[in-house]
C-alpha cells in the first residue's frame, strides 16, 4: 500500500515538473503547479442545477449502463412502480433470509450508551431505533419509530410514534415504547455531554436542551411534542442520525443527583438486532424477536415488513489495519467500507471483492485541523501553512486525479450553499516560495522547529497525512513527526481541552456530512460544533464541562491554556469575538426555512472563515466514492447511501442479504 502510493506520487511529481518551464516556475509556485481536476467557475454554474443530492445519485445510477438513455431508465422505473405484486414478492422472498454477516472493527467500543459514544455506529444503529431514516439517494425521509411528524412552526416539532414498537426482551421486559421513554432518552444528551464526557456533538441536541429553555410534552403514549429553545432548520435531519435513539429507562443507572443515568448493560434498545456475545475480541448480534413491523406501502424504503433478512452479525476486533485488510481480501469479512481510488483500483477484480461507486456528495468533511492554542497567536504562520500545502498535488496523488476543492459547506453535497471552485482557490493557493518567506519572516523555525501530528494506528496506511506532512517539509523545511494512536486515544487526543492538545495538526473528519449543511465540514468551525473542541472557538453560553477558551485572553498563554482552578477558569470565560461572529452566522442560517436566505448566510460565513486561515483548512475531496463490499453481500445500495448510518445505509438497510 504505502509503496504503491509513494511510488505513484514521486512518478507523477517528477514527470509533471519536467514539463514545466524549469525550476523558476516551480519556485514561483501557484495553484497550477500540479494540474488538478477541480472544475472552473463556469463548469460549476452549469452543473449546479443538476447537482442536487437526488439528481446526482440518479445520474450515477443511470451511468451504470452507458447505452441506456435517461428516458428509457425513467420509463423502466415507472414500469417497475406499476408492478406492486412483483415488488411485494421480492420483499417476501424468504430465500434471502438467514446467514451471518462478518465484519471487522478497529477497536473495542468506548461504551454502549448512545448518548455518549460515537465509536460504534454499527452497534448503535442496529440495536436502537431512530425516529426516521433519511436517504440521500431519494433525498427524503422514511418513518421508523415515528410513523409521522409535523413541523408545527419554527420552534415546535411533533412526532406521532408508531404503535407496536417494543424493547428487546432484555430491556424493560420487552414492553411497548411510549412517548415518555423518548422524552427521558432525549433529555439525557445535554447531561451526558456535561457530566459523562459524551462525544455526541451538541449540534444534534442543543435545540431541545431543557437547560436552554426547551420543553417536552407527552399528551399521550404515542405523541411527543418538542418545544424547541430556538428554530433549527435541520432538526429532522438530526433525528435521522444514528445517535438520537430511544433507550429503556429501566436500563439507566440513576445518579444520586437525579434520574439521568448512564445506560447499564448492552441491550437497552428496540432496534432490529440485540447484542448476543460481547468480548474484547468479538461482538455478535442476533435478531431482536420483538422487532416491530413496518408498513408495506412506503415506496422506496429499505425496511422489510418484519425482520431484516440477515440472521446475525459478528464483528471481529482487529486493531492492525493490514490484518483487517487481509481478512477482508481473504473473504472472511463481508464488508470493508470506503476506500480511495488507488486502493479500489488495486482491489478491483479480486475474487472476494466488489467495488461499488457513486457520486461523492457526502465527503465534504475532511480537513487539516490546527491546535488553536498553538496557532492563534501567530496568524501569519497559519497562513504560511496553507500556502505550503500542495492542494492540486493532493487531488492528483491522494485522490488519484478525481477530486475538487472543498469548503466549510461541501460544494458537492450542497451546491446551493457551497462556494465555487474559483472562489475557494482564491484562498487555497499553493506558493511554496512565498510560504517559506512568510514562515521565516515570522520566526516560524524558532516557534515551530518541528510539527507533531497524530495518525490512526488501525489503518494500514495514511497517505493523506503523509502527503500533507511532505508538503510542509518541502515548502517550510520543518520536520513532521507522526504519532500513531489507537481509536479511543485518537478521539481523546482530538477532543481534549483546547490548551492540552499534544499535536500541532491532525486530519479530522466526521460522519453524517451529507444529511445537513450544519453537520458538514462547517461543524468543525462553529462553537456549537467541533469548533470549540478542535479550533478553540469558545463563546459564553455553551453548556459543556470544560470552558472553550479565548486564546486572546492574557491569562491563556500564562496558564498554559487549560483550566487551572476556578480563578483561571473565570478569567478564561470571555467571549471570543471571532467565535461569537461564527456562531451568529450559524444561528441565523439554522433559524431560517427560506432556502435562498440560508444560502446567502452560509456563503458569507464561508468567506469569513477562509479569510482567517485558522484553525481549520478544508481538504480537497473526491468526486467519486469507492466502497469495498464482500462478494456475497447483496442488495446494498451504492454510494452515497450505502455506507452511511445517518443516511439509511449499511447498518439500517434491512433488505441486504447474503448469497450462498
Amino acid at each position: 500500500m504505502k509503496e504503491g502510493y509513494w511510488g505513484k506520487y514521486w512518478r507523477r511529481r517528477v514527470s509533471r515538473r519536467r514539463v514545466l518551464a524549469g525550476g523558476a516556475t516551480l519556485a514561483a509556485g501557484s495553484a497550477a503547479i500540479l494540474a488538478g481536476c477541480g472544475d472552473d467557475d463556469d463548469d460549476d454554474d452549469a452543473a449546479a442545477p443538476a447537482a442536487t443530492q437526488a439528481a446526482a445519485t440518479q445520474a450515477a445510477a443511470a451511468a451504470a449502463d452507458d447505452d441506456e438513455p435517461a428516458e428509457d431508465s425513467q420509463a423502466a422505473e415507472a414500469d417497475a412502480a406499476d408492478e406492486p405484486e412483483e415488488q411485494a414478492a421480492a420483499v417476501e422472498d424468504r430465500s434471502r433470509y438467514g446467514g451471518k454477516l462478518n465484519y471487522t472493527y478497529p477497536a473495542y467500543p468506548t461504551g454502549f450508551d448512545p448518548s455518549i459514544t460515537i465509536t460504534f455506529p454499527f452497534g448503535m444503529a442496529t440495536s436502537y431505533s431512530q425516529m426516521m431514516a433519511y436517504s440521500i439517494v431519494e433525498d427524503q425521509f422514511y418513518p421508523d419509530a415515528a410513523q409521522s411528524w409535523e413541523q408545527v412552526d419554527g420552534e415546535t416539532l411533533v412526532f406521532n410514534l408508531r404503535p407496536g414498537v417494543r424493547f428487546n426482551p432484555e430491556a424493560s421486559e420487552g414492553r411497548e415504547v411510549n412517548s415518555e421513554d423518548w422524552y427521558i432518552s432525549l433529555r439525557r444528551y445535554p447531561d451526558s455531554r456535561a457530566n459523562r464526557g459524551s462525544n455526541v456533538n451538541e449540534l444534534f441536541f442543543s435545540f431541545m436542551d431543557e437547560s436552554q429553555g426547551a420543553t417536552f410534552d407527552t399528551p399521550d403514549d404515542l405523541t411527543l411534542r418538542i418545544n424547541q429553545n430556538k428554530p433549527f432548520a435541520s432538526n429532522t435531519r438530526a433525528f435521522a442520525a444514528a445517535s438520537l435513539v430511544v433507550v429503556s429507562p429501566e436500563r439507566l443507572a440513576a445518579e444520586e443527583s437525579g434520574d439521568l443515568g448512564q445506560v447499564s448493560g448492552i441491550n437497552a434498545g428496540s432496534g432490529p438486532y440485540m447484542f448476543n456475545e460481547v468480548s474484547e475480541t468479538r461482538i455478535s448480534m442476533k435478531r431482536n424477536p420483538n422487532y416491530y413491523e413496518h408498513p408495506e406501502d412506503i415506496p422506496g424504503t429499505r425496511f422489510n415488513r418484519d425482520m431484516p433478512y440477515i440472521d446475525e452479525m459478528e464483528t471481529v476486533i482487529i486493531t492492525d489495519g493490514a490484518a483487517g485488510q487481509a481478512r477482508f481480501l481473504a473473504g472472511d469479512a463481508d464488508y470493508y467500507g470506503p476506500v480511495d481510488k488507488i486502493t479500489a483500483d488495486q482491489w478491483d477484480g479480486q475474487p472476494n471483492v466488489n467495488i461499488q461507486t457513486g457520486p461523492a456528495i457526502d465527503d465534504g468533511s475532511i480537513m487539516i485541523q490546527l491546535a488553536a492554542a498553538k496557532w492563534t497567536p501567530y496568524p501569519e504562520l497559519s497562513k504560511a501553512l496553507s500556502m505550503a500545502m500542495d492542494w492540486d498535488g493532493y487531488i492528483d496523488v491522494v485522490l488519484g486525479g478525481e477530486g475538487r476543492y472543498s469548503a466549510p459547506v461541501s460544494p458537492t453535497a450542497f451546491p446551493k450553499y457551497g462556494l465555487s471552485q474559483e472562489e475557494i482557490k482564491q484562498y487555497q493557493v499553493y506558493d511554496p516560495q512565498g510560504a517559506r518567506q512568510l514562515w521565516e519572516a515570522n520566526n516560524g523555525p524558532e516557534i515551530f522547529p518541528e510539527l507533531d501530528t497524530t495518525v490512526p494506528a488501525w489503518v494500514a496506511a495514511f497517505p493523506n497525512t503523509q502527503f500533507i506532512g511532505q508538503s510542509f517539509e518541502d515548502s517550510l523545511g520543518v520536520k513532521v513527526n507522526y504519532n500513531p494512536l489507537e481509536l479511543a486515544t485518537f478521539i481523546a487526543s482530538a477532543n481534549g481541552p483546547t490548551g492540552t492538545k499534544d499535536w500541532h495538526f491532525f486530519i479530522a473528519g466526521n460522519n453524517a456530512v451529507a444529511t445537513m449543511p450544519d453537520w458538514n465540514a462547517l461543524v468543525a468551525y462553529t462553537p456549537d460544533g467541533y469548533g470549540a473542541i478542535w479550533g478553540g472557538n469558545w463563546y459564553k453560553g455553551v453548556n459543556i464541562s470544560d470552558p472553550w477558551v479565548n486564546p486572546d485572553n492574557p491569562n491563556y498563554a500564562e496558564n498554559g491554556g487549560g483550566p487551572q482552578g476556578e480563578t483561571v477558569r473565570a478569567a478564561l470565560e470571555v467571549t471570543h469575538p471571532y467565535a461569537r461572529e461564527l456562531q451568529d452566522y450559524a444561528d441565523r442560517q439554522a433559524a431560517t426555512f427560506d432556502d435562498d436566505e440560508r444560502a446567502e448566510i452560509l456563503k458569507e460565513l464561508q468567506h469569513r472563515i477562509f479569510s482567517r486561515y485558522c484553525c481549520t483548512l478544508p481538504l480537497p475531496t473526491p468526486t467519486t466514492k469507492y466502497v469495498a463490499v464482500g462478494s456475497r453481500l447483496k442488495g446494498l445500495v451504492p454510494p452515497p447511501d450505502g455506507d452511511q448510518t445517518a443516511a439509511f445505509g449499511m447498518w439500517r438497510a434491512h433488505n441486504i442479504w447474503l448469497e450462498g
